[in-house]
């Protein structure tokens, strides 16, 4: 049946699987988008890097007072504190300045 009236159902049949499978497909496209963006900002692993981090400082921190530090003055010592956990912080903070700037680029997207 054509002309003016309803269109022939083979039209409808034809269509409506390709609009289905769209739909199918844009619906796990945003479940995965969904799933990757909430693991992206999950900051668990900065969590537990961070930790290492400040745990690997203490370890030298302590194998230096205790092995290496004798051949210093108290001011050198002092400095070696600094100096280490300065370079300590400076890669803890880049780990954590990387992560935001990467979820302040998204945020501005939204």
């Amino acid at each position: 049946m054509g002309g003016f009236g309803r269109p022939d159902r083979h039209i409808y049949q034809n269509k409506r699987p390709t609009t289905m499978m769209n739909f199918k497909h844009q619906l796990a496209e945003n479940e995965n988008a969904a799933r990757l963006e909430k693991q992206r900002s999950n900051p668990f692993g900065l969590v537990i890097a961070s930790m290492i981090g400040f745990l690997v400082w203490l370890v030298f921190i302590l194998l230096f007072a205790l092995y290496w530090s004798e051949g210093f003055n108290l001011f050198q010592n002092v400095i070696v504190f600094i100096v280490s956990l300065c370079i300590t912080g400076l890669i803890i903070g880049m780990m954590w300045i990387i992560w935001g700037r990467d979820r302040m680029q998204m945020w501005s997207k939204m």
